[in-house]
């Protein structure tokens, strides 16, 4: 999202770039060509906006008074983790010029934690070059990322195979996979599990929504605008027997009617496309951080 922003930025004809610790590093494991710099070869001055996310606000107090910074949150529930946040959304601060954040939940959490801090809420996008449902048919296949809720996927599976629920499933675990590839399995998956604890938006089931799968299982808070019920279903964190009796309900709507999973599917692809649309992103990003600059003098970000 980083790099997305800073590429929306720089199309526009707006000075930004990326910052990273570690000389020549670019993440990679997406397509990109996002202007970037290491930060030993950088120099913040007075007139640029340096924008830091929600883990990396120890920095800022280094920063000189006059230097203008924002706060890019993408989860709420990240924000203490670590010592002497609270200083750095001091909406006194005349350098402060506010927080970004990406979904309602989020605005909301943060909104609570720091009256009369200014908190802007910018939309994220699903790139639909790459996340779509496709034409091709699809297998009986379910995907999950195993990085994320281990313990719990485990014990639903495990459950489900005990039943015999699985029988001619195939479960797709997505791990160590570039983004093009994700999308590719999700394209030929019919069900998601999302194993979620708290979320900033949740962006993998979002994706798989995108991609036409059927989703089941946490939003993780963050996720609750889009997890709408008429094409997914959600389930409870941590509550692993709901959400293993979800799983086999849903296999024996498709096993009755086949093509159930991808009519739900096709429901939440078309609502994910809509809601988080690349054109609504980039005029979101564009709005928020001219203004940002305008109130710091036509600063570069």
């Amino acid at each position: 999202m980083i790099y997305r922003h800073v590429d929306i930025l720089n199309e526009a004809g707006l000075n930004a770039m990326v910052l990273h610790q570690k000389p020549k590093f670019r993440c990679d494991w997406f397509e990109n060509e996002t202007r970037i710099a290491a930060v030993s070869n950088v120099t913040v001055r007075r007139g640029d906006l340096l924008v830091v996310p929600e883990l990396d606000v120890a920095v800022l107090s280094r920063l000189p008074k006059g230097v203008r910074y924002a706060i890019f949150n993408q989860n709420a529930h990240l924000t203490w983790q670590r010592p002497s946040n609270s200083d750095s959304y001091a909406a006194t601060n005349p350098d402060f010029a506010g927080v970004i954040t990406v979904s309602e939940h989020n605005f909301e959490m943060l909104g609570y934690a720091y009256p009369g801090c200014r908190i802007e809420r910018v939309h994220l996008s699903i790139d639909s070059d790459i996340f779509s449902p496709g034409d091709a048919s699809r297998p009986r296949q379910i995907a999950y990322m195993p990085r994320r809720g281990r313990d719990d996927a485990t014990q639903v599976l495990e459950m489900l195979r005990a039943r015999g629920i699985l029988e001619g499933w195939h479960i797709a675990a997505l791990d160590n996979l570039s983004q093009r590839q994700v999308a590719d399995e999700l394209r030929r998956s019919r069900i998601f599990l999302a194993f979620t604890h708290q979320e900033g938006f949740g962006l993998p089931a979002a994706e798989a929504m995108a991609c036409g799968c059927y989703v089941i299982g946490n939003h993780g808070f963050g996720g609750g605008e889009f997890f709408r019920t008429e094409f997914s279903t959600p389930v409870n964190v941590g509550d692993v027997l709901h959400f293993a009796q979800a799983v086999e309900e849903i296999i024996a709507v498709e096993n009755r009617t086949e093509g159930w999973c991808t009519e739900k599917g096709d429901l939440a692809s078309k609502s994910i496309m809509q809601t988080y649309s690349q054109a609504r992103e980039r005029d979101d990003v564009l709005r928020l951080f001219c203004d940002f600059m305008q109130a710091n003098g036509g600063a570069s970000t």
